[in-house]
């Protein structure tokens, strides 16, 4: 296996209770978009699995270095890491498969206007959750290996091993798909927990007990 250093955010783990937790968030969003995956030189790896992995390290590869060069702008100006965050790191994300995923049935109903409403909102909500956090984890060793592409060709589950500078190892997998000449994350699995999951949980309880536009609204308000 191989070893190299990047940024990653590892809070304290806490379970959700209720409505998903800050925490969570935290945790799975970031961890899935700020990681850097090597390639294991002992294990055959097929072109979907090589390419994948390849994209990974592109993304986490300039946001690193971005982030070391413009870190005092970062801490004093949000808008600059929000506009940072936007352009770098959200083309990597396929929000359209994960809104989908986290509401769940739920989207199949939602007429088009929701649709848009809860994607933008999803997402204003994930970028303002996790944005001044990234700063505190810089140094992070990631051990990656074992990556699999999935059976549906164009989707590859890669899996890591992640040491913050200050803390314990967690075992985090990633769901990358191929979309048209690029690679997106759209789940990740962090020491057990698993970020659609978790998010359809708590989605489909608020939306069954206050309906899908009390949802949008307040994710809404949450990303302001």
């Amino acid at each position: 296996m191989t070893q190299s250093n990047t940024l990653l955010i590892e809070p304290k783990r806490l379970r959700p209770t209720g409505l998903i937790s800050l925490t969570t968030i935290v945790r799975s969003l970031v961890s899935m978009l700020i990681v850097l995956v090597l390639s294991n030189p002992v294990l055959a790896k097929n072109s979907d699995v090589i390419a994948a992995e390849k994209r990974v390290i592109e993304v986490t590869s300039r946001i690193v270095n971005l982030l070391k060069q413009n870190e005092a702008l970062y801490k004093k100006d949000n808008n600059a890491l929000n506009a940072m965050i936007q352009k770098q790191i959200l083309p990597f994300i396929d929000f359209d498969g994960m809104s989908k995923l986290t509401l769940g049935k739920h989207w199949r109903s939602a007429n088009a206007s929701q649709k848009i409403r809860f994607r933008n909102a999803f997402r204003q909500m994930l970028i303002r959750s996790y944005a001044k956090t990234m700063l505190d984890y810089s140094g992070a060793t990631i051990v990656a290996g074992n990556s699999v592409a999935n059976k549906r060709p164009g989707y590859v589950l890669i899996r890591t091993s992640v040491k913050p500078q200050n803390g314990i190892a967690v075992v985090a997998n990633y769901s990358i798909r191929k979309s048209g000449n690029d690679w997106k994350a759209y789940n990740a699995e962090i020491d057990g927990i698993n970020l659609v999951t978790n998010f359809r949980t708590n989605f489909t309880r608020e939306v069954s007990a206050r309906g899908l536009d009390f949802l949008i609204a307040r994710l809404e308000k949450s990303g302001k």
